[in-house]
């Protein structure tokens, strides 16, 4: 078999002008040449590549549509409007977290495992029936809470508006092109749906009198996206959706739980830190100073997202632990020195995001860089790994024991008075390095396998 390697003649050059002796430049050479070797695609993973591009395009899409909008919603609205608007899309993202549940992690994986068109037709009728049950208890939910809030209260229609808008994105059969391999729709579709929404508010929103416009903006693209997805798979896959059982779609409903409960966990203690923030820590300034690390540490946190979504149906159709060990090595030096870097400019991150009054708490950023680190492997390793191969029980362990060692820590320093910026950030990293050090731990035998990587390189 022919074997990609990098010129021994380049590579002995470079080594020997850098004063690495003769036995460091043999290392040198071999991992090179590995290196080489697994980034190169293959037909078995170029849909993987494919899917990171397209997914990375989304990303990037995602960033760019609110950007055009916001500048103009803030001064047609004005600030009473627009403190409507931003409540809103908050309130939102929590009912979003229920309505998604955890169906684009189980659907995907049953679409990814199903054999014939019929059975893929069932998979998404089960999943549709399972998100409209729970979009109903969702949506009774969301109006109880909302008459007791005052200003979803006396903004209710808006409220239901954005909810129905918030459901409709989520009836999407996204985990349909995720179980394929092939998420390209997926962008073109948001592209498009997004777009027109987005045109249509300079045309129809002009002052906080056009306020509802917003949300039946958002249920057209909603409408739109629904439809495309559906058409763009019928015409892809040949699928449609095939109505199930009750009791079918209940059971997707308990599976599809477990994988919910998880992520939720995990987001329950990255707001429990902040809460807690918000009670022990009496320095508003310190405050500001950790909700600009968390926004950085976010933003950086989102780049990972395109990688593990592709990751994840790959794994599930092919069980390629091989192609992910790689994946793991390779960015060691990628998120070593990105993770220096970034503590490394911290003053400057803090600058850009909120300016010179905050220069004096980009040690802050410092303190809490560990967490990039130690949240990608932990990712990488979760779903893609261990979910993938069956441990969903275990991903959910390890999420929910990392949290409980995150509250405790919290309110055992903040019970013996202790509890400063500096401690909490520490709490934060290993937090962070108990459920990436866990995770690995249970994933070692698809991640160390008797042959070493020197061994690979030799050959």
């Amino acid at each position: 078999m022919y074997r990609y390697r990098t010129c021994d003649y380049c590579g002995y050059r470079f080594c020997r002008s850098v004063g690495l002796s003769r036995k460091r430049r043999r290392y040198v050479l071999l991992y090179s040449s590995w290196f080489v070797r697994s980034l190169v695609l293959s037909s078995q993973h170029k849909h993987f590549y494919s899917n990171v591009v397209w997914q990375y395009g989304l990303q990037i899409v995602k960033y760019i549509f609110p950007l055009i909008t916001l500048p103009y919603l803030t001064r047609v609205l004005l600030p009473e409007g627009y403190a409507i608007y931003a409540y809103v899309v908050s309130f939102m993202t929590f009912a979003q977290t229920f309505v998604d549940f955890g169906f684009n992690l189980s659907g995907t994986k049953r679409i990814a495992k199903s054999e014939t068109v019929e059975e893929e037709n069932r998979a998404i009728g089960a999943v549709t029936e399972a998100r409209l049950l729970l979009g109903v208890a969702t949506g009774a939910v969301v109006v109880v809470v909302a008459w007791f809030i005052p200003i979803t209260h006396s903004n209710m229609l808006y409220t239901m508006l954005a909810f129905v808008a918030v459901f409709g994105k989520a009836v999407a059969p996204d985990f349909l092109f995720q179980g394929h391999e092939n998420m390209g729709p997926l962008t073109t579709r948001y592209f498009v749906s997004k777009g027109v929404s987005t045109a249509l508010t300079f045309v129809v929103v002009h002052s906080i009198d056009d306020i509802l416009w917003i949300p039946i903006l958002d249920i057209l693209s909603s409408v739109i996206a629904l439809a495309w997805s559906f058409i763009s798979a019928k015409r892809m896959f040949g699928t449609t959706i095939t109505f199930v059982p009750l009791c079918e779609a209940l059971s997707e409903l308990k599976v599809s739980a477990l994988y919910c409960f998880s992520n939720m966990a995990s987001v329950v203690f990255s707001g429990f830190t902040t809460l807690l923030i918000g009670i022990v820590i009496t320095n508003k300034a310190m405050i500001s100073y950790w909700s600009l690390a968390v926004t950085a540490i976010n933003a950086i946190q989102s780049l990972y997202s395109p990688i593990v979504n592709s990751l994840y149906p790959h794994m599930v159709k092919g069980g390629d632990y091989g192609f992910a060990r790689k994946l793991l090595l390779v960015s060691i030096p990628v998120l070593l020195i990105g993770t220096i870097a970034f503590a490394a400019l911290s003053d400057v991150v803090m600058l850009v995001l909120g300016g010179k009054d905050y220069l004096s708490g980009s040690w802050v950023i410092a303190w809490a860089s560990p967490v990039l680190l130690f949240s990608f492997y932990a990712t990488m390793v979760g779903w893609p790994i261990l979910g993938a191969s069956g441990k969903v029980t275990e991903v959910t362990f390890t999420t929910v024991g990392s949290a409980v060692f995150c509250i405790v820590s919290l309110l055992t320093v903040s019970a013996i008075g202790v509890a400063s910026l500096q401690v909490i950030c520490i709490i934060r990293c290993l937090t962070e390095a108990i459920m990436c050090v866990s995770r690995i731990w249970l994933a070692r035998g698809y991640l160390f396998p008797s042959r070493s990587v020197t061994a690979d390189c030799e050959r």
